[in-house]
């Protein structure tokens, strides 16, 4: 993020420190609760929002040399992502061309020159050409010569690596990314490597998942005893970033910016930064790392939820592993925290209490987060 943008986050967040006031909208809104539990709108939404828009599959570190891979199954197409031969990323569909057998079983591997199929050993490269083809005679069409693994697109951007599930939908990375193109390339985060991957099963729905971050109101009373001490009760910038969101949180040590210069503000320092990459992605720039979120559905109501630790070289002492350990630590503390939480709003939803939840002029993040997947679903919400 530019110096300029700091700063004036800066200032916003000072003029509601002055008036005693937050970021919010002219009125309140609601969600309607059939969104969490129709299964007809789960499907659209696995459809539409998983597998025709680029999802973040991998940090570039975890695939950092030529022929290392990975597997993907949790937008519900089973993608083989690799790095070929010349550097460059590609993927396919994780499936033979032969008989439709899975290619690829592991979730990660390193330095593979090629990928043979268990049934038949019909082998690809990771241009995903198809290279031999045992007893090949029975085959008057020649395979070897046509046929290949099934790709589907993929970009490397921010350090990243964006993939697409379905081959029939038109693959835009750069404009959609270009909203927040210019601050996430701020943060280097391809210089970053990955430290403790976590992956939890929620039993919530995918949207409420999201909509934990998407708000400080909850901040003084769910994490009263883990984070709350570092913020200012129910302070934040929440700014639409179409399709994406920008939350800013800042730490009580952001008052402590009054009377300095400003060239020596770094927001970073003095507030959590929190993007919403539409559909399904949290990235929590911290001031010495960030946090990877991505979520997935895997019914109503189970979530598959996947966290990261980005840091910016790995761990060379007993003291730096101690200290990206606490720090992992904490993100899982106050994610459980926040799940147990949205846990119990999934088994409250059926009961008829209520028709729609009700949300503050100050939790309009989850409002601008349910018009962006309305927006996408169009007619088969």
């Amino acid at each position: 993020m530019d110096h300029a943008t700091q700063v004036e986050l800066i200032h916003r967040i000072q003029e509601h420190l002055r008036t005693g006031t937050t970021h919010m909208e002219a009125e309140e809104s609601r969600i309607p609760v059939e969104c969490y539990l129709r299964a007809d709108r789960l499907e659209a939404e696995r459809e539409l929002l998983f597998q025709r828009r680029p999802l973040l599959v991998a940090h570039s570190s975890q695939l950092a040399e030529p022929g290392d891979y990975l597997t993907h199954d949790a937008s519900g197409l089973p993608l083989l992502v690799c790095r070929t031969a010349s550097g460059e990323p590609a993927a396919f569909l994780n499936v033979c061309r032969h008989r439709g057998t899975r290619l690829v079983e592991e979730e990660h591997g390193r330095r593979k020159h090629a990928f043979v199929c268990p049934y038949h050993a019909w082998t690809y490269d990771t241009e995903g050409r198809l290279r031999s083809v045992p007893h090949e005679e029975g085959f008057p069409s020649r395979p070897s010569e046509s046929v290949g693994l099934a790709r589907v697109s993929v970009a490397e951007r921010f350090g990243f690596l964006w993939a697409q599930g379905r081959k029939d939908s038109r693959f835009a990375a750069d404009a959609f990314l270009a909203p927040i193109a210019t601050e996430l390339a701020s943060y280097g985060l391809e210089k970053h490597v990955v430290y403790r991957p976590q992956r939890l099963e929620l039993r919530l729905n995918w949207k409420i998942a999201i909509e934990i971050f998407l708000e400080a109101y909850h901040f003084r009373h769910a994490h009263r005893t883990s984070i709350y001490p570092l913020f200012i009760d129910n302070v934040g910038l929440i700014d639409r970033l179409a399709p994406h969101i920008r939350c800013v949180y800042p730490k009580r040590t952001l008052r402590d910016l009054a009377g300095t210069p400003e060239e020596t503000w770094q927001l970073r320092e003095h507030a959590n930064i929190l993007y919403f990459v539409f559909p399904n992605t949290l990235m929590l720039v911290q001031s010495d790392h960030i946090n990877i979120i991505t979520v997935f559905p895997l019914d109503i109501d189970r979530t598959d939820f996947h966290s990261v630790t980005l840091i910016p070289e790995a761990p060379t002492s007993e003291k730096a592993l101690r200290h990206w350990d606490k720090n992992v630590d904490l993100v899982l503390n106050v994610m459980q925290e926040d799940s147990r939480l949205g846990e119990s709003i999934q088994r409250g939803l059926r009961s008829g209490a209520n028709a729609s939840l009700r949300l503050a002029r100050f939790e309009h993040g989850l409002r601008y987060f349910h018009e962006a997947v309305d927006q996408a679903l169009g007619s088969r919400g």
